[in-house]
């Protein structure tokens, strides 16, 4: 039996990871990818002591602490669960490929893309549709593409496909854009980036690829736009599906106190999927570290 199973490999598991590294603790952790949606971010410019990184180098640095303690722990990669039971002294986290016993359980899986929901969505997803700018920003190289979503999360996609595009729409359905100024003020000063507010999306089209978005306007009317790539990002939803003997509030977001410790005993939650109000990569990591902490004082004084 594991002392602690970590779910959720972003910053606020990783950061959890060291503190039990260090600790000597013997634990797994279970993640889809390592680093979380961190590796999504195109600029980071508000962590300390890195004045201008993106993504996927963060998540390097990450990483690589993370190295020095790879000896001490099991890291399970690709490994989703899929719920976790309750059982004599501890809980039983159960995956597609095995089940594992534990003392106790951080969740820290974060959240995920919200969809659409609308015809050719699914349909054209990997073929245009996408909901990872930093992921696929290269493949709209020389291209026309709409970024569906007016806040952080859309500004900072139509911030970095403007590197490739010839041409980036974001398409809002709130009349303005919100949020970071500075990403908003980039925005609307860009030659190559263009506002349509107070705007819903109908339907994607295409043949092999996307070719077009219906799009409702102010007005009323419909209007079917040509476009070769859509890029969604109209906000997120917490990773807690798994786990129904938890509370959470009308978001469904793990409810927490000030040490992450969530309504059943040994189990604690950090990062995004938390009800924490601020959902940034500095908070997730010190939500982790605090929760590792209450961990190693909670297993000690059970030994």
């Amino acid at each position: 039996m594991y002392d602690v199973i970590i779910i959720g490999g972003g910053p606020a598991g990783m950061a959890a990871a060291i503190y039990l590294a260090r600790q000597k603790m013997n634990f797994l952790m279970l993640t889809g990818d390592l680093g979380g949606k961190t590796l999504w971010s195109a600029d980071v410019e508000n962590y300390l002591g890195f004045h201008m990184v993106n993504g996927v180098e963060l998540v390097g640095s990450f990483k690589r602490h993370l190295e020095d303690y790879k000896d001490q722990f099991k890291l399970e990669e690709g490994e989703l669960v899929e719920r976790i039971v309750k059982v004599e002294g501890g809980f039983n986290v159960v995956t597609p490929k095995s089940e594992y016993q534990t003392k106790t359980v951080l969740i820290a899986t974060g959240e995920e893309n919200r969809k659409l929901n609308i015809p050719g969505e699914k349909e054209f997803y990997g073929k245009g549709v996408t909901y990872c700018a930093t992921c696929d920003g290269p493949l709209f190289a020389g291209k026309t593409v709409h970024v569906i979503g007016g806040g952080n999360s859309a500004m900072d996609a139509a911030l970095l496909l403007e590197k490739y595009a010839t041409h980036v729409t974001i398409v809002s359905a709130n009349p303005e854009l919100r949020g970071d100024e500075v990403m908003k003020n980039k925005c609307l000063s860009s030659p190559k980036i263009e506002v349509f507010g107070g705007t819903k999306t109908t339907k994607i089209f295409g043949d092999q690829f996307v070719t077009g978005v219906g799009l409702i306007g102010p007005d009323g009317v419909e209007r079917i736009e040509e476009t070769q790539g859509i890029i969604v990002e109209i906000g997120l939803i917490p990773v807690s599906g798994f786990i129904d003997f938890v509370e959470k509030d009308n978001w469904s977001q793990i409810v927490v106190d000030k040490h992450c410790r969530t309504s059943e005993q040994g189990i604690w939650a950090a990062g995004d999927v938390t009800d924490v109000s601020e959902k940034q990569i500095a908070v997730a990591v010190g939500e982790g570290s605090k929760a590792a902490l209450d961990m190693i004082k909670y297993l000690t004084s059970k030994n």
